[in-house]
């Protein structure tokens, strides 16, 4: 253990070392997450100031006095139609424009149903919002006005609409916040990884191509305990990016001004022990298949080549299961990293963390860990790892 300790604190030593390396790394886990959060926040809160203020183009307004009126109560801003109004929702200038029929004031005297055109490009994002709003104001204006056609007629206008639905949302405002706040968990997840990756890089492939890793072989220390210091080295800093991460996420949400988006967000020091109790497994397994998969890898450009494909599996799977929108099964808390981020996510939204599901999450990680390390210290027993070919 004094050995793997030893060969800990050296890769340490060297990776402070490079000062410029290590606060680069350390600043873009920082802010490279709450940067992409206050980005979000405010997008959010752009295209709720667009709906609250949706001005709305409209050809034929004089045709349909009544439905004008309506939507200038309900705030709507009407403006005139310009002629190149479709050119310009394609081009993203325009959100969502109105076209009264020719014949509304016809199909109105006549008592038969009333047509108007909305016109929108529903594959921006940023107008989807302006689109819903206006598509909304459309529906209330219509039970609205079929309501009064009722009453003209003698008719209750309940007899229209037999059911009643009543709406209960148990999502508390926490669980409602975690929809956004996904993306603390996608980045905690993440830097499990992206944390451990240049030193686990610069200890293995890096020696190699600086032929520095015979001397280090060539001392008292085994091929294991060799591989042990490394890993803890890796495993050390990579927590340490876990941790600056998450510090940084935590100031972010708790002094940053964010724009406001109607949902309370709480993310705290409760939060913020839960994640790295929950990311303590891959804060070991990461950085032992980081060192397994760089070891193979005579330089270090060989190195990021052999590493693209966890860093494409350990990105995909969080991005897979949100958009599965399907109810994940108990046992997938036994899958490494499916489960770190499902638990992730219970933490977000303020359930319970049951120390069966911690533990059941940690055990396929911690056997993964011993295979990585046993593999890699092999592969540093054998001389041809020193070899060119």
């Amino acid at each position: 253990m004094n050995r793997a300790l030893t060969v800990a604190r050296k890769e340490l030593v060297e990776t402070f070392r490079d000062r410029r390396t290590m606060l680069m790394t350390l600043a873009t886990a920082a802010l490279a997450g709450p940067i992409f959060l206050a980005l979000i926040f405010n997008m959010i809160a752009g295209q709720g100031e667009r709906a609250r203020t949706l001005a709305l183009p409209v050809d034929g307004a004089e045709r349909a006095p009544a439905l004008i009126a309506f939507l200038e109560r309900e705030g709507v801003r009407i403006l005139p139609m310009p002629a190149d109004a479709v050119e310009r929702i394609r081009a993203g200038d325009l959100d969502v424009a109105m076209v009264v029929d020719p014949a509304f004031a016809q199909q109105v005297d006549e008592g038969r149903t009333a047509k108007v055109r909305l016109i929108f490009d529903r594959s921006r994002d940023r107008a989807r919002a302006s689109i819903d709003q206006a598509e909304s104001l459309l529906r209330a204006f219509a039970r609205q006005w079929g309501g009064q056609r009722l009453l003209v007629r003698g008719i209750a206008p309940s007899v229209a609409s037999p059911l009643e639905v009543v709406v209960e949302d148990l999502a508390t405002p926490q669980q409602a916040g975690a929809i956004v706040l996904f993306l603390v968990a996608y980045y905690g997840l993440f830097a499990t990884l992206m944390g451990g990756m240049p030193l686990a890089l610069d200890a293995t492939a890096g020696e190699r191509e600086r032929q520095s890793l015979e001397p280090l072989l060539a001392t008292p220390a085994t091929a294991a305990e060799i591989v042990a210091g490394k890993w803890l080295a890796v495993a050390a800093f990579a927590g340490l990016v876990v941790a600056v991460t998450l510090a940084g996420f935590w100031l972010t949400l708790s002094f940053v001004p964010l724009p406001a988006v109607g949902i309370p967000f709480l993310f705290g020091a409760r939060e913020f022990g839960r994640f790295l109790v929950i990311l303590l497994p891959m804060i070991a397994l990461m950085p032992a298949a980081l060192l397994y998969l760089a070891s193979r890898a005579r330089t270090i450009k060989e190195a990021q080549t052999n590493l693209s494909l966890l860093l494409f599996v350990v990105s995909m799977i969080p991005v897979a299961q949100i958009f599965l929108q399907r109810r994940e099964p108990d046992w997938l808390v036994a899958v490494p990293v499916s489960g770190q981020y499902l638990l992730l996510n219970r933490a977000l939204r303020g359930e319970a963390l049951p120390f069966a599901d911690l533990l059941l999450s940690a055990i396929v990680p911690t056997a993964l860990v011993a295979l990585a390390l046993w593999a890699t210290a092999r592969r540093f027993s054998n001389e041809a790892l020193l070899a060119s070919r």
